[in-house]
């Protein structure tokens, strides 16, 4: 009789073979649940990774651009000022880069052939600061000082490429200053005007105790750089204006560069703007008219200028990647409308 319940409480081969297997079929299903919570979960925090990214640098042009005083457009004197800009040691910009037409009449709209005036580039004028400084006479004068400012698109990991949506980085240079020929030539009194120049050019306190960069060159907004009268050096023997370069400066005229080393402002973050070989999915190109020839246009990274001076709408489209190759793509498509003021 113990030794029948002895047998009766036991398994049979067979029951623990379907236990077995039951057993393995419930952690495989488990396992490959935690593997798939877990990518998911990475490409979560990919894709917010994608977005503050990209939306802290469409920020930061935005918030560049509240203190403009001139967009510069595919023209003459937008090409011609962007020409004496000092790109030497910088990334090489694409071959097919464009700055976006200004369009005073037109409203954010896709382009069609014949009528293009998106760009693929953003440069412009921004206020860097006001001096207010007082001079032996006791009088005040107030001069405004501007930099240039230059986001273009640059190859990287040798560039873009079919079927690939990476290989692009967003590079933004800034200019040495420049003093507004108006606040100067503004100043009647020539010893005053000397007085002022000279602390312009040494970089001396303003009258609230603050100093600045130093300034050598005062610019005529509007004027073209070939123009007698645009751009002039200030002397640091006199503080007197030259018409022609003085003092080591290139001739023709040539903007520094505020500090040699320009920013890259992607591939340090393991990001890359989206190029036009990117799923349709992810939005570039949605103004410009796609081009594939030679390093490709708009990729992901567009601008339209519109609306008439007084009220300029500069409009700006970004869409980035994420360069982790492992797993889903992420990536981010930010937008947004500046007021821009063009005097």
């Amino acid at each position: 009789m113990n030794r029948s319940m002895r047998s009766q409480s036991g398994f049979s081969m067979i029951e623990l073979v379907i236990a077995s297997s039951l057993l393995g079929l419930l952690v495989m299903a488990v396992s490959t649940l935690a593997v798939s919570g877990g990518q998911a979960q990475d490409f979560t925090r990919r894709l917010s990774r994608a977005t503050e990214v990209t939306q802290d640098i469409v920020d930061q042009m935005r918030l560049e651009m509240v203190s403009s005083v001139r967009v510069f457009g595919n023209d003459v004197e937008g090409n011609a000022n962007l020409g004496i800009l000092d790109m030497s040691g910088a990334p090489k910009g694409l071959s097919a880069y464009r700055l976006p037409v200004v369009s005073p009449n037109n409203t954010v709209a896709r382009d069609t052939v014949g009528t293009q005036i998106t760009g693929n580039s953003l440069f412009f004028t921004r206020l860097a600061w006001t001096d207010r400084f007082v001079c032996s006479s006791s009088r005040e004068y107030m001069v405004d000082v501007y930099r240039w400012i230059f986001y273009y698109l640059t190859s990287v990991d040798g560039g873009p490429e079919a079927g690939s949506p990476l290989g692009l980085n967003l590079v933004r240079v800034v200019s040495e200053p420049l003093v507004d020929a108006a606040g100067v030539d503004g100043i009647d009194d020539p010893n005053d005007q000397q007085e002022v120049l000279l602390h312009l050019l040494e970089g001396t306190a303003d009258a609230n105790g603050e100093t600045h960069a130093k300034a050598q060159l005062v610019w005529l907004r509007g004027g073209l750089p070939s123009d007698v009268g645009t751009i002039r050096q200030i002397g640091s023997l006199n503080g007197k204006l030259s018409d022609d370069p003085i003092e080591g400066r290139e001739d023709p005229w040539l903007i520094h560069r505020a500090t040699p080393v320009v920013d890259e402002l992607l591939s340090y973050r393991h990001h890359s703007v989206a190029s036009i070989y990117s799923l349709p999915a992810y939005g570039v190109g949605r103004y410009a008219v796609v081009d594939q020839s030679e390093d490709g246009f708009p990729h992901g990274f567009e601008v339209q200028v519109v609306g008439p001076s007084s009220a300029r709408q500069v409009m700006l489209h970004l869409v980035v990647v994420s360069t982790q190759r492992q797993g889903q793509v992420a990536w981010a498509d930010v937008q947004v409308s500046v007021d821009a003021r063009d005097l």
